[in-house]
């Protein structure tokens, strides 16, 4: 700055400081030439400009040396984050820094992908989140729930599978006897009974998606035909009707039989 009593001039004169590039008023400052011949004021003085300290970052931080001007700062973020944006700015001249400043991003560990016959929960696939998974109904988990993305950008494990429940083999009566090896869930399995006796209830078991067989205590009877209807013109004879029973049917007097005169209970009833 040059002090304005090395130039001259005229009474009500105004005159205004500026400074060179990199440096600032200390404080802003006019001056008025009075009557008198003098100032009403003294010259103010250039200090080298500097910028206000840029703050961190979330999840970082910007190292700060020096604010003054044509200095630099440098950003840079915590383990599982990543810069988006210029690590470096510099302070120019109007206390301004170059650019925006630079922002933290969790790193990104991919959609680890669903699994089969269950769902998976989460949707952001970022550090430190997580994905919880699940398996529908008639399905166990095998291996963790839960798997979560670490600040490498990986996966924290495998994701896991979902198998079928296993009823294990059906608990039948001694009577009973079943066809079919595969317990798992929905598979089948043939329930019969030793011959002369028939199975009360479905002949099929279905493994259920709680762990039971859909038939859990089927039984054997006796086979009974029940008794056979009766004949127009005629009757039939015998009050058995039991596994081999044997019943016979006989015409009114002027009626001839059409058919066997003879029927036994078999065990199919």
């Amino acid at each position: 700055l040059n002090s304005p009593k090395d130039l001259s001039f005229l009474q009500g004169t105004l005159i205004e400081y500026r400074c060179h590039k990199g440096y600032d008023l200390a404080s802003p400052t006019r001056l008025v030439c009075q009557e008198d011949g003098g100032w009403n004021g003294t010259a103010p003085s250039c200090v080298p400009a500097e910028c206000e300290t840029p703050p961190s970052p979330e999840h970082g931080w910007v190292n700060v040396t020096d604010t003054s001007f044509g200095s630099m700062v440098k950003y840079t973020c915590e383990e599982g984050y990543e810069l988006e944006g210029e690590p470096l700015r510099q302070c120019l001249s109007g206390r301004l820094w170059t650019k925006d400043a630079p922002v933290c991003r969790p790193v990104f560990c991919g959609n680890p992908g669903a699994i089969d016959d269950g769902t998976a929960h989460g949707g952001a696939f970022v550090y430190p989140e997580v994905v919880h998974y699940n398996c529908r109904p008639g399905f166990v988990l095998k291996g963790r729930d839960t798997i979560a993305c670490q600040a490498d950008g990986k996966w924290n494990g495998q994701k896991p599978r979902c198998e079928p429940l296993s009823c294990g083999p059906p608990k039948v009566p001694s009577d009973v006897t079943f066809k079919g090896d595969e317990y798992t869930y929905n598979q089948e399995i043939e329930l019969r009974c030793q011959p002369g006796f028939l199975l009360q209830g479905k002949s099929v078991s279905v493994c259920q998606a709680d762990g039971t067989w859909s038939q859990e205590s089927p039984t054997c009877v006796p086979a009974h035909c029940g008794k056979p209807s009766q004949i127009p013109n005629g009757r039939v004879l015998g009050s058995e009707f039991g596994l081999n029973s044997e019943v016979k049917y006989e015409c009114d007097e002027g009626y001839t039989l059409n058919g066997d005169s003879t029927r036994v209970c078999q065990s199919d009833g």
